[in-house]
């Protein structure tokens, strides 16, 4: 409390009116960030745990951290040149950063350029290796460049999130044509393949080792029928492809051959089935050639059809490895 009342050149809590703005460093910041100065002051609230590490983002950026077991937490990143108004949560979270740091690191918080993290490690440490990779995408959209601020860590990211899912994130928000950041985050996807065909087969083996067995069999012979397993446990985001899709297939020739390639395969399952189907047969018309083949290049708009489907397949990679954020 003594490193935030110095920082602000206050004695005390008296000194600071929780309803007028507040000067921090170079940052003029709103009411909600005075109230939330004069609680940590008063004693009211206690400053958090605050870890920091340099990388600059292009933007301010801010997200609120809900592990499923192990309680809340934030992180927070500002440009060393932004001069603009910072959002109000993100405010409030450089009053607690500056409140919990020593007087050392009170500096650089505040002439940005780094990733800050408050909360209990267990709480933002694996988001905050995925932030590490974040960056505004060379092509289409990222749900986590701007546009969501809240994150939900399941409690098993732990073995969901491996270096394989972070590389393949990383490299969808460094790779373009947008064809191609598609194909990274379908690996990311890939990459939890035999994860969960081993998981399923070990959840059934014990009551049914003969169904089971032949499930794990049948789901290592296709790709078709792996990524359809992962879509049978995440039906939601699955089926929310398939809106994407859906809307676009009566104006867009390349939606609409998905879907008629969907019933060519006789694929009549429910929403969250043809998601799947939908997903895996972009990647095939990507990355085939063949006479038989549906071929991405052959269609003027199969990047409409990519770049409205992104946000969605990046939701659910995230998911996947036991992220999900809104």
């Amino acid at each position: 409390m003594m490193q935030l009342a110095k920082a602000l050149g206050v004695g005390s809590a008296e000194e600071v009116d929780p309803t007028r703005p507040l000067s921090l460093g170079r940052f003029e910041l709103g009411t909600e960030a005075s109230a939330e100065a004069h609680r940590i002051l008063t004693g009211e609230h206690q400053p958090p745990e605050l870890r920091w590490r340099t990388r600059a983002f292009e933007t301010p950026l801010y997200w609120s951290v809900a592990h499923q077991t192990d309680g809340a937490g934030e992180l927070f990143s500002i440009p060393s040149d932004y001069s603009g108004v910072l959002p109000t949560a993100l405010e409030i979270a450089l009053v607690r950063a500056i409140a919990a740091a020593p007087e050392a690191d009170q500096a650089k918080i505040l002439e940005g350029d780094v990733i800050v993290e408050l909360g209990s490690p267990s709480v933002t440490k694996r988001f905050g290796e995925l932030v590490e990779v974040v960056r505004r995408p060379l092509a289409g959209e990222s749900i986590l460049f701007g546009s969501c601020t809240q994150a939900t860590i399941q409690t098993d990211v732990d073995t969901k999130l491996t270096e394989t899912c972070l590389t393949c994130f990383g490299n969808s928000m460094r790779t373009s044509p947008l064809k191609f950041r598609f194909l990274e985050l379908y690996r990311m996807i890939e990459a939890r393949f035999i994860a969960d065909v081993k998981a399923r087969l070990l959840t059934r083996f014990d009551a049914q080792p003969g169904d089971a067995l032949q499930e794990a069999v049948d789901a290592l012979k296709s790709e078709m029928n792996q990524i359809r397993g992962l879509a049978e446990n995440q039906k939601d985001a699955f089926e929310a492809c398939w809106t994407v899709v859906d809307t676009m297939r009566s104006t867009n020739r390349f939606a609409a051959a998905l879907f008629r390639k969907a019933q060519q395969n006789g694929l009549k399952g429910a929403k969250w089935e043809t998601g799947a189907a939908l997903i895996y047969q972009i990647r095939c018309a990507i990355v085939h050639a063949g006479q038989k083949d549906l071929i991405y290049e052959g269609f003027l708009d199969g990047d409409e059809v990519i770049e409205a489907l992104l946000p969605a397949v990046e939701r659910t990679a995230l998911i996947l490895v036991g992220i999900e954020v809104a």
